[in-house]
């Protein structure tokens, strides 16, 4: 339940601190005192949009504090255990904080942890809600009906199950999708890449053999006149080696001296033999080899079909060996992409067997609570001024991520009509009390810790006035409700009351009311400004008649 609510420099208000008890409790001002600020403040803190309208003027920014009493609300106690922001020493005490600047920054805090506004909002949900005019349009939308339905249903458990599994469906079904169409789209460049592997693997170009055959083309190409090269080279090397090295080592040898440096001349003289000898042998088997390399025109046939396929692939026909294996790795991964498609299907139609599984339990759930419901809106409606009223639930197929249908409320004010949608049937008083007794019957089956209502008796008045205020008392028996209202029969039955006023200077106030001056405050709604005797007796006794079962009808003043 909520249990504080502090206010600063927010709008109008200084500084304000409320306090609200179990039960039923009533706000109550004259239009303009600034009752809907402070429902915008709990809004704020709640995690509704921060504006810079809602900052005090030369004020740089507004705060809003929320103090929650969790001793009932287990859901929510686990919610912040997972979030790890329960409080250990006071894990029945939730304090929320949120600060909005004149920047249009805002920061938020849970039990003086920081938050971002989507966990706040997520917190708060399962601790407070707040239901105004605006929620009363809303119910006319079908997703509203469905979410409130699902309320009553008590199948939250189950809805976020069957939630993962759509998105989970839809996610495998997009991925195989996208992947079949990448496939579709890529199989003309997987025809085309398998044509220039093939082409490419049937010249079968090794690793460096450009090189080579480039090598050799220049050497058969030229290789007469090589031959001949080396023939000179050879004779010229024999007849030094003969005539020239020969006869020096010859001569050398007949002088008689152990001169050092006669000695080295020998040695080197015949180093120098030794050499030349090598280099005649390698000429020779060289000019053998060069004599026996035939296949020119082989030769000249494969270089010309590299460069071929290298200016086809635009790359240098030393590259095209890479470019081949390149090609290749992009084939394989194309032929292994299409072979998986198969699983991929497999995965997207077991994911969606599974959500159509859960989903069918889900809507069993549905149909299984229509009656109880539809009777027990119908028993509220009763209540409400609207005995004649006739309410249902009509499903139609739509598929979604909150499984196979969607949902109209249909209604009734007369039971000589049959009932038709309730955004064509229900006039602006019976869209209040119709939205109310939905809610009251959801909320009396939810585990929510507060509920706020704003002016959710607008446009009625008199016995149906005190009928909202009964089966909000009532209400307020299993969840805490707090109201805004202009119905005195409904301020009567409030176990507390606080009345919001402006002060001389403008700035919002409030404070709770008890007897005598409760007296006023309802006589003031009742008769407007003129109090008189009359207006007294009638709040006098409005509040007699509140402490009563049922309701007894009070002459009007």
């Amino acid at each position: 339940m909520l249990a504080y609510l502090t206010v600063r420099d927010f709008a109008l208000v200084d500084d304000l601190e409320l306090r609200f008890v179990d039960g039923l409790t009533v706000i109550t001002g004259e239009s303009g005192a600034g009752k809907s600020i402070l429902l915008e403040a709990l809004g704020m803190v709640l995690g509704q949009r921060a504006s810079r309208s809602h900052i005090r003027p030369d004020a740089s920014q507004s705060e809003v504090c929320a103090e929650f009493d969790l001793e009932l609300a287990e859901p929510a106690r686990q919610l912040l255990a997972e979030h790890d922001l329960l409080d250990q020493d006071e894990p029945t005490r939730c304090l929320v904080r949120r600060v909005a600047g004149a920047d249009g920054r805002s920061r938020a805090w849970i039990n003086g942890s920081g938050v971002n506004i989507g966990v706040l909002r997520e917190l708060c949900a399962v601790m407070v809600a707040i239901h105004d005019q605006f929620a009363q349009q809303q119910l006319l939308h079908a997703g509203t009906q469905l979410a409130w339905f699902d309320d009553f249903v008590g199948c939250h458990a189950m809805l976020d199950t069957v939630k993962a599994q759509y998105q989970a469906w839809r996610a495998k079904e997009r991925h195989f999708e996208a992947i079949q169409k990448r496939s579709e789209e890529a199989k003309a460049r997987r025809e085309l890449l398998q044509y220039q592997v093939d082409e490419l693997n049937e010249l079968n170009l090794a690793q460096g053999e450009f090189e080579e055959l480039t090598a050799r083309f220049k050497r058969l190409n030229h290789a007469h006149e090589i031959m001949a090269i080396i023939g000179q080279s050879i004779e010229a090397l024999e007849q030094q080696h003969v005539t020239g090295l020969g006869r020096a080592r010859t001569d050398l040898e007949r002088i008689e001296d152990t001169s050092p440096q006669l000695v080295a001349a020998l040695e080197l003289l015949e180093s120098a033999e030794v050499s030349v000898d090598e280099c005649l042998r390698q000429l020779r088997a060289y000019a053998d080899a060069l004599s026996l390399d035939e296949g020119l025109s082989e030769v000249g046939a494969r270089l010309d079909r590299v460069h071929e396929l290298a200016r086809k692939h635009r790359v240098a026909s030393a590259d095209l060996t890479a470019k081949a294996h390149e090609l290749g790795q992009e084939l394989a991964s194309l032929i292994a992409f299409d072979e998986d498609l198969p699983s991929i299907r497999e995965a997207a139609t077991a994911a969606r067997d599974t959500f159509y599984k859960n989903a069918k339990q889900l809507s069993k759930a549905r149909l299984d609570a229509v009656k109880p419901f539809s009777t027990e809106v119908e028993a509220t409606l009763a209540n409400l001024g609207m005995a004649q009223a006739q309410f249902g639930v009509e499903f139609s197929e739509s598929l979604g991520e909150r499984g196979l249908e969607s949902i109209d409320f249909t209604v009734s004010a007369n039971s000589k009509y049959a009932p038709g949608p309730l955004k064509d049937i229900a006039s602006g008083g019976e869209l209040s009390r119709i939205s109310l007794a939905i809610l009251a019957v959801v909320a009396s089956h939810s585990r929510l810790p507060c509920l706020v209502l704003d002016e959710a008796d607008i446009g009625v008045g008199g016995t149906t006035a005190d009928d909202i205020g009964r089966m909000l008392r009532r209400l307020a028996t299993n969840t805490q409700v707090v109201c805004v209202t202009h119905a005195p029969q409904v301020a009567a039955l409030g176990d507390s009351h606080l009345r919001v006023l402006k002060t001389p200077t403008q700035d919002i106030a409030a404070h709770e009311v008890v007897g005598s001056d409760r007296v006023e405050e309802i006589a003031r709604m009742v008769a407007g400004q003129e109090i008189n005797a009359e207006s007294r007796k009638y709040a006098t006794v409005l509040l007699d008649e509140a402490l009563k079962p049922a309701y007894t009808k009070v002459p009007s003043p």
